[in-house]
Order: structure tokens, then C-alpha cells, then sequence
């Protein structure tokens, strides 16, 4: 039986880049009923790294494949160990997929998990908004399913997460209770991810942002594909 990456590789040889992350990151993932609240509850992690100055970053990340995590970049830097912890238990988990400009990244286990939920086939940017969805998130230490509402796509200007430049993200503005802690949770619309959450506003308590990992998402198909990208150094903060 062949693994997700040697499919991975096989795809990319076919594929245009603007659909890298449409033919792979979703190949193989069961797509879950959007009115079962378990199936996307359970698809999701608590995402914890150590090795950065000995601090702890700390977020969310979902199961979009059986042995695939999408989660936050931010979140990884500096990670010397990646434990994730869900309803299967904890586990360790490694970096395949890094992306510092978008701040995307993808870790794998190496035991299957049964729930995921995998990503949309098109970009929401095609799609009238608003539309509402939902996160799962970590509330008292449970995961929990929360109503959020996609209100626009935006063109996010920003500094990469080592805020040594500046970047243009795809993304979504989003109406919703997002807290410290949630970066990285996966939004979902008819049971598939369409974006990932990325910041809250400063001023609003239910103003954020989302990065569309759909659109934004060919640096982590590419990196998989070359078996990581050696140009990336998870040694920085």
C-alpha cells in the first residue's frame, strides 16, 4: 500500500501548482457530516511545542488527513519537540510542511486517527460572503464547537512570523469569540476546512483573521513533496 506521500509525489507530477494543496493535502480524508458535531470535534488537537528559549507555544491544529495535522507555523518556531493531544491521546508528532510567510504548517503522526476533516476543493474567495461556519477550539480544557462567521476575504499585509519582513497573506476576516490560544483551528463550512485561524483583533473582542490555506497552501504541497524544504531553520523564534 502506497503512503500519502508517495501519492503526494506521484500527484505533483500531474498537477498545476494552484491545485497542489486541492489534489493532495485533501486525497484520501473521509469528508465528515457536517451535522455530526463529533467527527470535527474529534479531528481536533491541542497543538504543543518546546525548544524555543524553553518556552511553550502553544495552539490548535486538525486532522486533515489520517496522519496529517494542519496547524499555525507561529506556533512550531523554534520547536525542538511537537506533542499534540486529542481523542486519541497524546502523541509526538514531526514538521513536514513549514510555511513562515503564510504561516501554515503541517506535523505528522505516525498512528492513523480516525476523524478528520479534510480541505475544501475550491478557495472561499470564489464564494459569496458572508457564510457562517464553525472552529473547534479548547475551552477549560475540552474541545468545543463554536459558531463563526466568514465575512470577507481580505488580502492580509503583515510580517512574516519572524518579523523580519513583509508579506501578503490570502485570507478571510472573520466575526466570532476567538481567544489567546486558538491560533491554528481549522474553519469549517459544510463539513471542509477553509481556513485557518490566524490573529484577533485589538480593538474588537469579535474581530479576527484567517489564513486561506487553500489559496495559500502551495509551499506546504511543495515541501512535502521534496521530502521537506532544507531551506527552512525551525532552530529560530
Amino acid at each position: 500500500m502506497r503512503t500519502f506521500g508517495q501519492y503526494l509525489i506521484r500527484a505533483l507530477r500531474w498537477c498545476a501548482p494552484a491545485a497542489l494543496l486541492i489534489a493532495l493535502l485533501g486525497f484520501a480524508a473521509l469528508q465528515p457530516d457536517d451535522n455530526d458535531i463529533d467527527s470535527v470535534v474529534n479531528a481536533t488537537v491541542k497543538v504543543t511545542a518546546t525548544g524555543c528559549r524553553n518556552t511553550l507555544g502553544e495552539g490548535i491544529g486538525t486532522f486533515i488527513t489520517p496522519n496529517l495535522i494542519l496547524t499555525s507555523a507561529h506556533t512550531l518556531a523554534g520547536a525542538s519537540s511537537v506533542i499534540v493531544d486529542g481523542s486519541s491521546g497524546v502523541s509526538s508528532a514531526s514538521i513536514i510542511a513549514f510555511d513562515p510567510n503564510n504561516d501554515l504548517a503541517i506535523v505528522e503522526v505516525t498512528k492513523p486517527h480516525p476523524s478528520v476533516v479534510p480541505l475544501g476543493q475550491q478557495s472561499l474567495r470564489s464564494t459569496a460572503l458572508p457564510i457562517t461556519g464553525t472552529i473547534s477550539v479548547e475551552r477549560r480544557g475540552e474541545i468545543v464547537r463554536l459558531p463563526i462567521v466568514v465575512k470577507r476575504s481580505v488580502s492580509i499585509t503583515t510580517e512574516d512570523i519572524y518579523l523580519e519582513g513583509s508579506v501578503v497573506r490570502p485570507g478571510y476576516e472573520l466575526e466570532g469569540a476567538i481567544n489567546r490560544g486558538d491560533s491554528g483551528a481549522l474553519i469549517v463550512v459544510d463539513g471542509e476546512g477553509v481556513g485557518v485561524v490566524w490573529s484577533r483583533s485589538r480593538t474588537s473582542s469579535t474581530r479576527s483573521w484567517a489564513i486561506d490555506p487553500i489559496a495559500g497552501g502551495s509551499l506546504l504541497a511543495s515541501q512535502q513533496a521534496d521530502g521537506f524544504a532544507s531551506g527552512i531553520d525551525l532552530e529560530r523564534c
